[in-house]
């Protein structure tokens, strides 16, 4: 059985006992890790990223992969955005500081009782458990000019963004906890 570690949030995560998952890959013959430059790195459109795997699974994965799946504009943005790392964790700290504020926010607002609890989120977005209130608060964040993905009868998750949009999300979320 192939285990895949998923680290596309990696760059956000502040958890202190969060999976190691170069460790895991090294202890164990069946782990690969999955990295993307789309989230942290903001290159989503490109759709370029690697794994890390054994030999026998590198190959497996080459073989079922697409020829010249990365274009060569892709590839030149993603060697350019690890040169420019530390411009990259300059921004990632500050969407994370925002996360946080916006998190401490909506609990402030009631979404920390038993009912409307948010999900500790260690990524670059928010989930919302709303259930079947799933599309009047994607209805009531459109209204409000926020961008959301909603997932009919389950809920909404809804990315961070910049502070003003941010502040409305809190305004609108306050109505549904």
């Amino acid at each position: 059985v192939v285990v895949v570690v998923d680290e596309a949030y990696l760059e956000f995560v502040r958890m202190p006992d969060a999976v190691d998952g170069l460790a895991t890959y090294r202890a164990h013959p069946n782990v690969v890790l999955f990295r993307t430059f789309s989230k942290a790195y903001g290159l989503a459109g490109f759709r370029v990223g690697y794994a890390v795997a054994h030999s026998e699974i590198a190959a497996a994965l080459r073989a079922v992969s697409l020829p010249f799946g990365v274009s060569a504009v892709a590839q030149v943005a993603a060697v350019a955005s690890l040169e420019a790392e530390s411009a990259l964790l300059e921004r990632v700290d500050a969407l994370v500081a925002e996360r946080d504020r916006v998190g401490a926010a909506l609990k402030d607002v009631g979404w920390d009782g038993p009912e409307a609890r948010i999900p500790d989120s260690q990524g670059n977005f928010f989930w919302f458990a709303l259930g079947e209130r799933t599309a009047e608060f994607a209805a009531a964040c459109e209204e409000a000019g926020i961008v959301v993905r909603p997932f009919a009868g389950e809920g909404c998750r809804v990315s961070v963004g910049e502070t003003e949009a941010n502040d409305r999300l809190v305004e609108v979320a306050a109505r549904f906890a």
